[in-house]
């Protein structure tokens, strides 16, 4: 028996063989799926409230348009190069912009890259694709593309496989992913499976960290609180009353005794028209009253909570998911800037820096990738805009610019006149520096008339 499990261990790698060590062909439990990975999808499907949530930002997230740069002249940008990566991006934008201006940058709007983008599979459009992606790095915290390649080894699209159907991930010693997707089990080389996540701070080389898995604990009280809810309304939740009967007043069979009481009484009480009548009922009887006071539970309350948590965890405000109880005006029409700034433009950038650097030198190397504004011109300030003088420090096309409107050829280069008494600057000391003094009053008249 003992020659016999050393054998299996052996075989398993746990005891060097003659060949060396087969540990490391084994899936390691470190680089296998979280556990939780697949509840935490299917309560996407199951609750209405994550879905609801989760789907406001991956929809918005599959929206904008994105675009492709490249060098009119190679070598120009080597200054620029750091700016035109940069995750900031008010600095990236308006470098993007200013070397397209000034010809060192072009736009490609037929690029490989956007084709691939708006259709990486025959059977699905690219924002189904892009959704779901988003749909799976905001809940399990990782997305993992498998690339489609032609004869010639060049990318010409790829499917979404879902994270729990990544068995396990690269190793040093084993570089590939091995994949349980539809009807295909097997082993992939790493080099045909893109792998965006979120890094997890506790492992950085594990699985990815999303929110969707932190707030397991929330959504299981929420169903919990549903279910319960539910429960009460279909059987009654618990009886309203228990009746009793004394065993020493009863006869020597009890279970007719309380037969008989409860056919009785079911028939002096059915229907709404003996309600408030009295019963009477043989000595001996106890009656002990059982209620549930939801209002006393909080129920509502600690749900309504716990879903605002939901929701404030991926920064959705309130009115864009139907709850109007504290909004007004203001707040409505800025709650889709909010959701651009705080929410889609993160996780842009997120996609952004990840197809930079992975899928971009897999087609076009020298390819530039980046993506529209996803913030919305806000009402007020547009308004402000085109009801209030420009001053002179600024062009018109600027304030046009501003506002979102395209550059006028005929205000190129104009500015707006100086505000009355603005002088310099709109600058009371210096308009009263710059003011031409008064001429010296000529009084040979006057002397002349005296």
């Amino acid at each position: 028996m003992a020659s016999f499990f050393r054998r299996a261990l052996k075989a398993l790698g746990l005891i060097p063989g003659p060949q060396g060590s087969l540990v490391h062909a084994l899936p390691l439990v470190s680089f296998s799926p979280r556990r939780g990975s697949r509840e935490v999808l299917r309560a996407y499907k199951e609750n209405g409230w994550l879905r609801t949530v989760v789907d406001t930002v991956a929809e918005a997230v599959a929206t904008p348009r994105w675009r492709v740069y490249k060098r009119a002249r190679p070598g120009v940008l080597s200054v620029l190069d750091q700016r035109l990566k940069s995750a900031n991006p008010r600095l990236r934008a308006k470098a993007l912009k200013d070397a397209t201006a000034s010809g060192e940058l072009v736009e490609l709007p037929d690029h490989e890259l956007l084709r691939l983008l708006e259709a990486p599979h025959p059977r699905y459009p690219g924002r189904a694709f892009r959704k779901l992606s988003q749909v799976h790095v905001d809940l399990v915290g990782e997305a993992f593309l498998w690339l489609r390649r032609d004869d010639t080894g060049r990318v010409v699209g790829w499917e979404v496989v879902p994270p729990h159907r990544v068995m396990m991930t690269p190793t040093p010693e084993t570089p590939v992913f091995f994949l349980s997707h539809n009807t295909f089990v097997g082993a992939v080389p790493e080099a045909d499976v893109l792998w965006f996540k979120h890094l997890d701070p506790e492992a950085p080389e594990d699985r990815g960290a999303g929110a969707g898995m932190a707030l397991g604990d929330e959504l299981d009280t929420v169903e919990a609180i549903s279910r319960a809810t539910k429960s009460t309304f279909e059987r009654g939740g618990i009886p309203a009353a228990i009746v009793g009967l004394d065993a020493k007043s009863s006869g020597t069979d009890l279970e007719e005794t309380v037969l008989d009481l409860e056919k009785k009484y079911q028939e002096a009480f059915a229907g709404p028209g003996s309600a408030g009548k009295v019963w009477f009922a043989p000595a001996g009887v106890s009656l002990a009253q059982v209620q549930v006071n939801f209002r006393e539970l909080q129920t509502e309350e600690l749900k309504k909570g716990l879903l605002d948590f939901i929701r404030q965890t991926y920064n959705v405000p309130p009115e864009l998911v139907g709850d109007l109880t504290s909004s007004n005006r203001s707040t409505a029409e800025s709650a889709e800037y909010t959701l651009a700034d705080f929410a889609v433009l993160p996780r842009l950038e997120f996609w952004r820096s990840w197809l930079q650097h992975c899928l971009v030198p897999l087609v076009d190397r020298d390819a530039i990738l980046d993506y529209e504004d996803p913030r919305p011109q806000e009402f007020e300030r547009v308004f402000r805009l085109m009801t209030t003088q420009p001053t002179e420090a600024f062009t018109y096309n600027e304030v046009r610019e501003l506002a979102g409107y395209e550059p006028d050829p005929l205000l190129e280069g104009k500015r707006p006149p100086p505000l009355p008494g603005a002088g310099g600057g709109n600058n009371p000391q210096s308009a009263s520096a710059n003011a031409t003094p008064n001429p010296p009053r000529d009084r040979s008249g006057e002397e002349g008339r005296l």
